[in-house]
C-alpha cells in the first residue's frame, strides 16, 4: 500500500518538473525574441549634441534661456526681433522637437483643454475667442518649472494690440507632461482679476438697481470681461431682488448704498437722509452679513450738512453718458471713450437694455485701450487713495 503512494507522489513530482521545465523553456525563448526597452534606449547621444547647439545658438541673437535639469532634451529660448523663438532639441538624437512630443501620447487634448482653462482664467472672452477661432502661431518656451505660451499673429476684435502670453506651472499639466520637470511647492496662476497699480484704471458704477430683468446680465457681462463695478443699490429694490443683491456681492463685485427711497439728500432732514441710510445698509447686512461702505446722492445732490453729518464718504463721478436719457449704445460708448482718463469714475444704471448693450462694446474697448475696470474701492486702493466719511470724490485722477 504504501508503495503504491509513493508511485503516485513520484509521477505527480515529475509531471510538475516537465511543466516547470517546460514553462521556463517558452519565457526564455520570448525573452531573447523580445528585447527589453532598456537595451533599445541608446545610453549615451548618437550625435554631437553640443555641436548640435552651437549651430542653433550662431543662426539666433539673444539667448534667454538653456536648460540644464531636463536629461530628455536641451530647451533653448531665443529672442530675436523682439519675438521669442523656441528650440527643443532631443539629448540623443539632436533631431528638433514639437510640444506633441513631450506630451504623453494620448494627452494632448487634455493638455490643451487645460491650456484654454487657464487663458479664459487671465484674459477677457474676446481674447480668448481671437485665438480659439483664428489662425497664428504659438511658442511655448521649456522651462525647469513652468512653460510660458507666446500667441503671435492672432488678430483680436476692438484693435487689441498687445501680445498674449500666459504661464503655465507644472503643477496644472503635471500628469500630461512626458520629460523630467520641476514642481513648485507654491504657485499662483494668472488671474485677469489682479489687478495692477501699474495700468491705468477706472471704476465703472451702476445706479438705481438691483433690475431682476438686467443684473444677472450686468454681472456676465463684467465676468467675461475680468471687470468690476460698483452697483449703487436704491432700498426698495433691493427688497424687491434680494437675490440679485446676493449674486452681486457673491460675483466680487461691490454694492453700495443709494438711499432706500431715491431721495434727495439736500433737501431732506438729516434725520430722514440717515434713516434712508440706515434702513439700506440694515437691509445689505440682512442678505450678506456685512455692511455697506459708500453712498451715492441719488441726482447727485448733496449739501454742507449732509458731508458733516453722513457717516459714509459720497461717491459722484466725473463721466456721465446720460445713458437714462438717450438710450443709444453708440452715444455713451462714444461719450465715454472721448472722455475717459486713468482714475475717473464712470456713471451708468442698470436698468435700461442700452446700457447693457453699451457696456458689452465698452468694457472689451477699454481693455483694449489699456485700461483695468474695476470697483470705486479697488481703483481707490490702486491709486494709494484712503476713502474717508465727510468727503465727496468726483474721481481719483
Amino acid at each position: 500500500m504504501k508503495f503504491k503512494v509513493f508511485k503516485i507522489i513520484f509521477i505527480v513530482l515529475i509531471i510538475l518538473l516537465f511543466i516547470l521545465a517546460t514553462f521556463f523553456l517558452v519565457k526564455g525563448l520570448t525573452m531573447e525574441e523580445e528585447p527589453s526597452n532598456e537595451d533599445s534606449i541608446p545610453s549615451t547621444p548618437s550625435v554631437n549634441l553640443e555641436e548640435v547647439i552651437s549651430e542653433i545658438k550662431a543662426e539666433n541673437t539673444e539667448l534667454v534661456y538653456e536648460s540644464t535639469d531636463i536629461p530628455e532634451f536641451t530647451s533653448l529660448v531665443f529672442l530675436n526681433n523682439e519675438k521669442y523663438t523656441s528650440y527643443i532639441v532631443d539629448t540623443y538624437t539632436g533631431e528638433e522637437l514639437e510640444l506633441k512630443d513631450i506630451i504623453k501620447d494620448g494627452k494632448i487634448d487634455d493638455f490643451e483643454t487645460k491650456e484654454e482653462e487657464l487663458l479664459r482664467l487671465k484674459y477677457p472672452e474676446f481674447i480668448v475667442d481671437g485665438i480659439l477661432n483664428g489662425k497664428g502661431e504659438k511658442v511655448y518656451l521649456i522651462y525647469d518649472n513652468e512653460m510660458i505660451v507666446y500667441y503671435y499673429g492672432y488678430t483680436y476684435e476692438y484693435d487689441y494690440q498687445d501680445v498674449v502670453f500666459l504661464k503655465i506651472n507644472y503643477n496644472e499639466v503635471h500628469d500630461y507632461l512626458d520629460f523630467t520637470h520641476l514642481l513648485d511647492e507654491e504657485y499662483t496662476n494668472e488671474d485677469g482679476y489682479q489687478y495692477s497699480s501699474d495700468k491705468k484704471t477706472v471704476a465703472i458704477t451702476f445706479d438705481d438697481g438691483p433690475s431682476s430683468k438686467y443684473n444677472a446680465e450686468f454681472l456676465s457681462v463684467l465676468q467675461k470681461n475680468k471687470a468690476h463695478g460698483t452697483f449703487f443699490m436704491v432700498g426698495t429694490m433691493m427688497q424687491s431682488c434680494q437675490k440679485c443683491v446676493l449674486d452681486t456681492y457673491n460675483s466680487g463685485n461691490e454694492v453700495a448704498s443709494h438711499t432706500y427711497n431715491h431721495i434727495n439728500m439736500k433737501k431732506n432732514s438729516i434725520e430722514e437722509v440717515n434713516e434712508n441710510i440706515k434702513k439700506t445698509d440694515d437691509l445689505y447686512y440682512q442678505i450678506t452679513g456685512k455692511h455697506i461702505k459708500y453712498v451715492r446722492p441719488p441726482y447727485g445732490s448733496y449739501n454742507k450738512t449732509n458731508l458733516e453729518n453722513v457717516d459714509y464718504p459720497l461717491i459722484l463721478w466725473n463721466i456721465d453718458p446720460e445713458d437714462w436719457r438717450y438710450h443709444d449704445a453708440e452715444k455713451i460708448v462714444n461719450h465715454v471713450m472721448e472722455n475717459v482718463k486713468d482714475g475717473s469714475i464712470i456713471l451708468m444704471h442698470e436698468l435700461y437694455e442700452t446700457s447693457l448693450e453699451a457696456l458689452e462694446i465698452l468694457l472689451p474697448k477699454l481693455y483694449a485701450e489699456g485700461y483695468q475696470v474695476v470697483s470705486v474701492g479697488e481703483l481707490a486702493k490702486l491709486k494709494g487713495r484712503e476713502i474717508l466719511s465727510g468727503h465727496a470724490y468726483r474721481s481719483f485722477t
